[in-house]
Formats: C-alpha cells, sequence, structure tokens
C-alpha cells in the first residue's frame, strides 16, 4: 500500500506527486487514503488493546508474588500493591505492564503470548486489527531508551541504550515533558504496522520511568553487570538474551536511584552494590564480555 507522500495536501484535480502527469484523484489518491484509513483503525486499536492486556494480567492476581518479589527485588510487599502509584511514580501500572509483556507464565510464554495465541477464544475479545497489533507486540519488552530529539506536538526519537536502535515514538506528551539526554525506560510497540509503512513508528505502551540525562552511562554499566553474569552460563548471550531473560533488572536499577535531586556518588554507589552483589570483579567484568561495550 502506498504511504502518504510528504508533500503539501494536494486537490483531486492537481498533478499528483508522483510525476505521473495524471490527476491526484486519477493516479495515488485512493491508495493514499486506505493507507490513511488503515493508520486511524491501528491508533485507534492501540488505544483499546493495552487496557484489555492490563485487564487480563490484574485477572490472575495469584501469579503476582513471584512475579513482583522479582519486578522490585524484595523492596516492597505484595500487600503494597494499592501504594504503589504513591511509592513510586506509576508504580502499579509499570508492574502489570511488565508482568503483561515480560514475566514467563509457568508454560515458558509471557501473557501477551498467551493473549495472542487466545485470541478471539477463552474470553480474550479482540478485533481483527487489536490482533494484528498484539501479534506485533508479543517481542515487546522493558528496555532503557536515551531521548535523542524532540517533535514538537508529534513525539520522540529515541536510543535503545543497549544495541543502539533508534525509534521514532508517536507520543505528543512525551515530547512536552521530555528533554533530549533523559532516559525512558519502558516498552516501546510498534504502532504502524500497515504494508507499505518504510520503517515502524513506535507507541509507549503502558507507564515508563523518566531518568535524568546523568544515568545514562550507569544505567548501562548496570547492564553490563548483568550480561557478565549471564555469560557465566550463556557465553554467547547478547543484550537481547539479557532483557529476555532478567529484563526486571532494570527496574532494580530505577528503584535504587534518588527521588530529588542527582546524587553521581549514589550512582557509583549502585554499580559497586550490583557488583558485589554479583560476586564479580571489574576484571571479571571485563573477560566476561570479551571486550568494551557489547553489542547486539
Amino acid at each position: 500500500m502506498a504511504k502518504p507522500a510528504p508533500t503539501k495536501k494536494l486537490g483531486r484535480n492537481d498533478p499528483c506527486h508522483c510525476g505521473s502527469g495524471r490527476k491526484y484523484k486519477d493516479c495515488h489518491l485512493r491508495a493514499e487514503e486506505a493507507y490513511r484509513g488503515e493508520q486511524l483503525k491501528l491508533r485507534q486499536a492501540q488505544d483499546s488493546l493495552l487496557p484489555k492486556i492490563i485487564e487480563a494480567a490484574q485477572s490472575v492476581p495469584d501469579q503476582f508474588p513471584a512475579a513482583f518479589a522479582r519486578f522490585w527485588d524484595g523492596r516492597y510487599e505484595i500487600a503494597q500493591m494499592d501504594e504503589l502509584d504513591t511509592l513510586e511514580d506509576r508504580g502499579a501500572e509499570r508492574f502489570l505492564t511488565w508482568f503483561a509483556f515480560d514475566h514467563r507464565q509457568a508454560d515458558g510464554r509471557t501473557l501477551v503470548e498467551q493473549l495472542h495465541d487466545a485470541a478471539g477464544s477463552n474470553g480474550f475479545d479482540v478485533n481483527p486489527v487489536e490482533r494484528q497489533l498484539l501479534a506485533a507486540w508479543r517481542p515487546a519488552r522493558l528496555r532503557p531508551y536515551l531521548v535523542i530529539e524532540l517533535h514538537k506536538g508529534r513525539g520522540i526519537r529515541a536510543r535503545d541504550l543497549l544495541g543502539g536502535r533508534e525509534h521514532d515514538v508517536a507520543d505528543s506528551h512525551a515530547a512536552k515533558r521530555l528533554e533530549p539526554g533523559e532516559v525512558l525506560v519502558g516498552h516501546l510497540v510498534p504502532a504502524d504496522t500497515a504494508p507499505g509503512a518504510d520503517a515502524p513508528t513506535f507507541y509507549l505502551a503502558g507507564a515508563a520511568a523518566q531518568l535524568t540525562a546523568d544515568t545514562a552511562d550507569k544505567l548501562v554499566e548496570f547492564a553490563e553487570l548483568h550480561l557478565a553474569d549471564l555469560r557465566r552460563t550463556a557465553p554467547d548471550a547478547t543484550w537481547d538474551d539479557l532483557i529476555d531473560d532478567r529484563s526486571a533488572v532494570l527496574n532494580h536499577f530505577v528503584t535504587a536511584l534518588p527521588r530529588e535531586e542527582p546524587n553521581p556518588g549514589l550512582l557509583d554507589d549502585i554499580i559497586a552494590r550490583g557488583r558485589t552483589s554479583l560476586q564479580l570483579t571489574t576484571e571479571s567484568v571485563q573477560s566476561l564480555l570479551g571486550r568494551g561495550r557489547p553489542e547486539e
């Protein structure tokens, strides 16, 4: 399907932007109207699908205790679930989003993967467009993103701190509250899955933790400790393997940060405590990583 041309709005009887010499209405108009209609359906579906996923997560509270302890690293008790939004910025939504996308159930699948496989049955009611999105959302995991550019009124461009992939994120609210250099720890899911799209535009699913610019390098250093530890048993493990296996450690870093003013000394303490808890030395980390900053 043709993608709308990034030019000024054309009238139906204007020459088509493709240079064919035909009128716009006789050339690309129909294809581009179909594309815009597909995008509208996808935007509506993303707004309706996430609440359904969160509701499904809330329907299995018996599965929360182990996941809750893992996500919060024992910092809170399950009885404090109703207080999380006070204790942590949108803490309950952050946990439920991670529980749905990252936490593996007894059968080895995440809840989102289970919901996709059960779509249309077992009470999980989704329309065809929501199911299309659900399929694209299955690989999403909690990851850290560096804000590199703001698109006023439209969203941001962000770079994955673990691997370097860049994404356009359609979130006008994020563009208002963020600054370049700040870090988001959250779930990005593809919002543009229409045929013909050059590259997908992403959508911020659920709540994300927003960190100050001074945390970026230390967060990567903290993640490197855990990748080094994973490589003790899986020598070829990549960033994607770490995220698939241990994305909760990113939240451990978030919850250890100071609430008020930046504290570089505390950031160093977080790294030191992480190295001690994993029984790693600087030399062993370097040996396990095999080089400088690991790549995908």
